[in-house]
């Protein structure tokens, strides 16, 4: 059975579902991750610290901020889970030559 009052609500969820994730931007999705033994060969942009409500939203916030720095590569310093969600410390690193 229809009801016109589900189909309000079901757009209403959508949005808000869609506006809880963020999404990676163009430069993010250019950011590679590396480990700190093979970060050794890159050149550090800038030292970095983003906040997200879970690990997953977190490590996408990482890859966009290294991505808005101009860097090709994020190296993660610290990751820890809050109260609040998530925090990772990253450094912003230019990697290909």
């Amino acid at each position: 059975m229809y009801h016109r009052i589900s189909v309000p609500l079901a757009l209403i969820a959508m949005t808000m579902l869609s506006a809880c994730s963020t999404p990676l931007t163009e430069q993010g999705l250019g950011v590679n991750l590396v480990t700190a033994s093979s970060s050794n060969q890159c050149n550090l942009i800038k030292m970095f610290t983003v906040r997200g409500s879970g690990p997953d939203e977190t490590l996408r916030l990482a890859f966009n901020a290294a991505g808005a720095l101009g860097a090709d590569s994020m190296a993660v310093a610290d990751g820890k889970e809050t109260s609040e969600g998530a925090e990772i410390t990253g450094a912003a690193l230019m990697c290909r030559k």
